[in-house]
C-alpha cells in the first residue's frame, strides 16, 4: 500500500511507500534512550487524508520509567514523519509489551 500526496501547488505527486512510514517511525522509536527494540508487531500506520495514526510496540529497559519513555518516543515520532514527509501525525499509541532486566 502506498500513502499518495496531491499538492495543486506543485509540478508532480510524491509517493511514500507504506514500508518508508513504517521504517521512519521504527527508526525514530529506535532512537530513543532506554527502549530496546521494536517489536512484537513492531509498527502499524493508518492513513486517512492528511494524518497517520501509528500504533508502536516496543520492549523496554527495566531502568528506565515507561511512561517516560512513551512520552519520549511518542515526541521523536511525530517530529521526525513531521520532518521527513508532509504528513501531521494523529495518535501514537506506545504499547510496552516486554521489560528486559540486566544480567548482574
Amino acid at each position: 500500500m502506498n500513502a499518495k500526496r496531491n499538492d495543486s501547488s506543485s509540478i508532480g505527486d510524491v509517493t511514500y511507500g507504506h514500508n518508508v512510514l513504517r521504517s521512519i517511525i521504527r527508526l525514530a522509536a529506535q532512537e530513543i534512550s532506554g527502549v530496546e527494540a521494536v517489536s512484537g508487531r513492531g509498527v502499524r500506520c493508518y492513513i486517512s487524508d492528511r494524518t497517520i495514526d501509528a500504533d508502536v510496540y516496543l520492549e523496554v529497559n527495566s531502568e528506565v520509567s515507561c511512561s517516560d519513555i512513551a512520552y519520549k518516543v511518542q515526541d521523536n515520532i511525530k517530529k521526525s514523519v513531521e520532518t521527513m514527509t508532509d504528513y501531521k501525525m494523529g495518535f501514537i499509541n506506545v504499547n510496552i509489551i516486554s521489560v528486559k532486566f540486566s544480567k548482574h
